[in-house]
């Protein structure tokens, strides 16, 4: 990790003292980093915060050089003091929360990473009057399902990890302080976030770039209290109804059967339960549970 620099380094411009704040979080990872690109040029989120609005920024990682335009603040989210400051002057109207450990992990390193952070930044968006938070979630909170079954946002969570287990987590505290609270709440269930699929399963789940920031365009602006949808592209073999989003004005572009050819064959041939879940390596990964356990998942329909 770089020296953190101080908060006059990371402010590349001021920002006028009433204009509305959309605070990034895990700004550094690949997500946010997209974002902090692409959201200062959208007309039409600038028109949905009364024409114009800041990008605040952070990560507990120092992003180096060419943080940009935004007031960008190296911290841990762990920290509720930390968590606190970037609120306390009531200027931020929208969360995007991308922070957090972003693969299984143990308990150690998920807790603070992935729940109590999460729950520092929901209680401060609460006290502060924040409009709505967007969460990634991912869909490793629902890889307990098989492939076969098409799955949309109203199915129980079945998560294949501690990590998945982390993301409904963050799930319900959004339905819980949007409907306690009044703090509106946009989990996406992220796929494969990258330029391309890199693998047989990645032709379903693949989420691009571009719509990635289409689908972060709905959660900022569209009219909702608590949605659940899945991050994911316009994919011939999508796993997932993607309806709620459409109902929203998600409307992506991409389709991974672009680069079906690359990949004919299943990714793990002798690793039958990560083929046949949507969750992959995540569910056979550490797996012990007898056959029987697994197969009842098959004829569940909750």
């Amino acid at each position: 990790m770089t020296a953190a620099r101080t908060k006059k380094d990371l402010t590349m411009t001021r920002m006028p003292k009433d204009q509305p704040v959309i605070l990034i979080t895990g700004a550094a990872g690949r997500i946010g980093s997209l974002l902090r690109r692409a959201l200062p040029d959208d007309v039409g989120i600038a028109h949905h915060f009364g024409g114009s609005f800041g990008l605040r920024a952070t990560d507990i990682l120092d992003p180096g050089p060419g943080a940009g335009h935004e007031d960008f603040r190296v911290g841990n989210l762990a920290d509720p003091g930390f968590v606190d400051a970037l609120f306390e002057d009531g200027r931020v109207a929208a969360v995007i929360h991308l922070a957090g450990y972003p693969r299984e992990a143990g308990w150690d390193v998920l807790l603070d990473a992935n729940i109590r952070s999460s729950i520092n930044l929901w209680e401060a968006a609460r006290k502060t009057g924040v409009d709505r938070v967007l969460y990634a979630s991912s869909n490793h909170a629902t890889g307990f399902y098989p492939r076969s079954r098409k799955i949309d946002h109203r199915v129980t969570q079945r998560p294949d990890s501690r990590y998945g287990l982390t993301k409904v987590f963050g799930e319900e505290l959004g339905f819980l302080y949007a409907h306690k609270f009044g703090v509106r709440s946009f989990s996406m269930r992220i796929g494969m976030f990258l330029p391309q699929p890199t693998s047989h399963r990645g032709l379903s789940n693949w989420l691009s770039l571009p719509d990635t920031v289409r689908l972060v365009m709905v959660g900022l602006t569209a009219d909702y209290i608590c949605e659940v949808v899945y991050g994911v592209s316009n994919n011939t073999r999508s796993f997932w109804d993607n309806s709620a989003a459409y109902r929203l004005g998600y409307r992506p572009q991409d389709d991974a059967e672009a680069f079906a050819e690359r990949f004919p064959g299943p990714d793990n041939p002798d690793d039958h339960r990560a083929e046949h879940f949507q969750g992959g390596p995540y569910v056979s990964n550490g797996l012990t549970a007898p056959t029987e356990y697994l197969a009842e998942l098959d004829f569940d329909t909750r």
